[in-house]
């Protein structure tokens, strides 16, 4: 990856709302599953959870998104978590080794649509784990999977026109069990205890 600049979360949020919050699924996501009054709320908790707005962000431009992203973990969301044994430690590569898995993101509507679509210029959200070094996805799921979907399925992606960038932050060792916190306490307004 290559360092672009700092940048600040209050940018990095604003590209997270012009990507998600006018979408109807993102919305009713929010309202109807998660049982926020609107999508802000919700990614604003979720934001908070990593205290996000008092990290140091950075965006960078991945040099070979093909071969960068699927080597990412999935985030610590449930419905993502809940695909994997090894949680919090699984990458988009390794969840599509899983035969169920691959088969129903090879069928996902959502998924294969971004598939079709790419190359195009995107922006991800994540955190280095600094006990692992690896990044860990917060934000960008759908098109990180339709990506390790491309790679696995061996297509070939000329993003060489094409930014593909991420905004980062690190999480220091002695402070990653804060992904095992987030995964454990979810993104629901109103958990189940």
């Amino acid at each position: 990856m290559q360092l672009i600049r700092p940048i600040s979360w209050e940018e990095v949020f604003d590209g997270w709302r012009v990507r998600e919050a006018n979408n109807p699924a993102w919305i009713e996501c929010a309202t109807k599953i998660k049982g926020w009054p609107d999508w802000e709320s919700w990614r604003s908790f979720i934001a908070k959870q990593f205290d996000a707005e008092n990290r140091k962000w950075k965006i960078f431009q991945f040099e070979n998104p093909l071969e960068e992203i699927p080597e990412m973990f999935i985030g610590p969301y449930s419905g993502w978590q809940s695909r994997v044994n090894n949680k919090n430690h699984t990458t988009f590569k390794e969840l599509l080794e899983i035969p169920g898995q691959f088969d129903e993101w090879g069928k996902h509507s959502g998924v294969l649509a971004i598939m079709k679509g790419l190359p195009f210029p995107t922006e991800l959200i994540g955190i280095i784990r600094k006990d692992t070094d690896k990044i860990v996805c917060i934000e960008g799921h759908h098109r990180a999977t339709a990506i390790a979907l491309a790679k696995k399925q061996g297509q070939i992606i000329d993003f060489s026109e094409t930014p593909v960038t991420i905004a980062l932050t690190e999480l220091a060792t002695e402070n990653c069990r804060l992904l095992d916190d987030v995964l454990q306490r979810g993104a629901s307004k109103n958990p189940q205890s």
